[in-house]
């Protein structure tokens, strides 16, 4: 089921509240999903009710423990065991098995006496240390540490294969529930979805799709490529200077393509599991050629799941057509194929000469309607074949927000667009084409 990475993060309010949204902040940056008291919407539960089915459908817990112990609940859940709310969770966390990463911040102890606070805070401090080993454990002094120290030891659980299936048996057992599905509203431009009748039209599938399923973003994956390089910034930071490409081209320099590659597939291979989206199994069943960038195989789960016959065609590959339901055209590789990835400007030169491959993707846009979903078309390989499709041909250009610079891209590929997410998009193709 789909799922992105969930992470529970628990603290004391008062005294860690700019701590707690810099983190938030930095997790959403990289398609995580941050589970915080303050995001909750209310559900008619109690407090603890609440809390306790958030944590357990997380796939990680982050502690963060500042200069206070916190409030100890004096009725409901907890009453009598004299602990706060935060060493209620952690027990909660650890006794679930949930994966815990701690975050201690740095204190400035004074000669005074200690308050009762201040005794249990110290008290609660120890007990985590002494937990058994396997804890990623950090301090920090100011918010923007502790930010960077999260992403850090988030980044580590796609490293580590023994931290990585921590997150997946817990996940196993939890029955950590997926993300619930909007309201569908009924979109417009029933004139337009027509033309798209059953299998008649071509679908154009970038990373939006895959993010919305739960696999993190580019950011995350050029942060994760920047720590092996020994790059001190961000991920966005990386971004806002640099294409992906320019940043693969160095990795692949300094590691090795092998090394490299295999890098790519681990990041792949999420803690979490990864599945199709409604909008994945409906794509599969309404669009009989689809084109993407994308390097997973989630129109392919998706077509197993449904016992629909489909090939998968790369740059790399020169074989003849086959008779299938589904025709997967994945212009930059695909992740089961570790060798066909496209990641570097050279890797595109070396398989622009495939012209059987090309030659296959240009007919499709020359005799059928386009749906470009979840596609920024910022690429250079994905502009020039958009905008040398048939012109005569409908196209529509689907995404959860457009704005004027998007009319811009919309007027020079003669798309309409159509502001929906991409299951919405799906859906009212099955009901008004």
């Amino acid at each position: 089921m789909p799922q992105k990475l969930r992470v529970f993060i628990s603290s004391t309010m008062e005294d860690l509240a700019n701590e707690r949204e810099a983190v938030v902040e930095r997790l959403k940056t990289f398609n995580m999903e941050p589970v915080n008291a303050e995001g909750l919407l209310p559900t008619g539960g109690t407090s603890w009710n609440v809390i306790e089915d958030e944590i357990k459908s997380s796939h990680i817990f982050v502690l963060i423990l500042g200069s206070s112990y916190g409030w100890i609940p004096q009725t409901g859940y907890g009453a009598g065991l004299n602990k706060s709310v935060t060493h209620l969770e952690a027990d909660l966390a650890k006794s679930a098995g949930l994966p815990i990463l701690p975050f201690f911040k740095m204190l400035k102890y004074s000669t005074s006496a200690r308050t009762d606070d201040e005794q249990r805070r110290d008290e609660f401090r120890k007990e985590i240390g002494d937990w058994t080993a396997g804890h990623f454990r950090a301090e920090f002094r100011l918010a923007s540490d502790l930010a960077k120290k999260v992403c850090d030891a988030l980044l580590e659980v796609f490293f580590d294969s023994f931290l990585k299936t921590r997150v997946r048996e817990f996940a196993a057992r939890s029955g950590v529930r997926p993300l619930e599905s909007a309201a569908l509203p009924k979109l417009g431009f029933s004139s337009v979805l027509s033309q798209f009748s059953q299998g008649r039209g071509v679908l154009f599938a970038g990373a939006g799709m895959s993010i919305a399923a739960g696999y993190p973003n580019a950011a995350l994956l050029s942060e994760y490529l920047g720590r092996q390089l020994n790059l001190q910034v961000t991920g966005e930071q990386i971004l806002s200077r640099h294409r992906f490409a320019d940043i693969a081209a160095l990795a692949n320099a300094t590691m090795g393509r092998e090394r490299f590659i295999s890098s790519i597939v681990t990041f792949l291979d999420t803690p979490q599991p990864v599945d199709p989206t409604q909008a994945h199994m409906k794509a599969v069943r309404f669009f009989k050629i689809i084109i993407t960038t994308n390097y997973d195989e989630l129109f392919e789960r998706a077509c197993r799941r449904q016992d629909l016959r489909f090939a998968v065609r790369t740059s790399s590959d020169e074989s003849a057509e086959t008779a299938t339901d589904v025709t997967i055209y994945k212009l930059d590789g695909t992740i089961g194929l570790p060798q066909t990835l496209i990641l570097t400007d050279k890797d595109t030169t070396k398989v622009s000469h495939n012209r059987s491959f090309w030659e296959r993707v240009h007919e499709a846009l020359a005799s059928k309607p386009l749906a470009v979903v979840g596609h920024s078309l910022r690429d250079t390989t994905s502009r020039s074949l958009v905008e040398g499709r048939n012109l005569d041909m409908p196209g529509v250009y689907v995404g959860p927000t457009l704005d004027p610079v998007d009319e811009i891209t919309l007027k020079r590929f003669h798309l309409i667009g159509i502001k929906a997410e991409a299951e919405q998009f799906m859906s009212a193709l099955s009901s008004e084409a």
